[in-house]
């Protein structure tokens, strides 16, 4: 989905993921659910977005970038008004060879530039 958010917010947001704790958390997180932040409306405002596990693919988990709908940036709400489950960015997660995440957190800031 095209969207007017800015690489800026979307790089933000992923500096303050724990990746090791996400890379940890993923591979037991039901598809669909939230992999991080905790839902909070606090997180869920402060953080602007969200990340969600996919589908689990040879032995990786899809992890799934999100816009929040009362995200305190204005462009990230518009964005999830208009459809909150809009994929922003994909990664695929190997718990065995990426356990700090760093290739995840490449990967998605790589597909939010493409979904641009």
């Amino acid at each position: 989905m095209p969207h007017d958010i800015s690489f800026k917010t979307a790089k933000k947001f992923l500096d303050k993921v724990q990746w090791d704790k996400v890379v940890q958390k993923a591979s037991n997180t039901p598809q669909g659910q939230r992999v991080f932040p905790s839902r909070t409306p606090k997180n869920d405002a402060g953080y602007n977005f969200r990340i969600d596990k996919g589908a689990d693919v040879d032995g990786k988990s899809e992890l799934i970038l999100q816009a929040n709908k009362n995200a305190e940036d204005k462009k990230v709400k518009e964005a999830a008004q208009k459809n909150s489950h809009a994929i922003l960015g994909k990664a695929l997660v190997d718990p065995e060879n990426d356990k700090d995440g760093q290739g995840a957190k490449k990967q998605l800031e790589a597909s939010f530039r493409q979904h641009k």
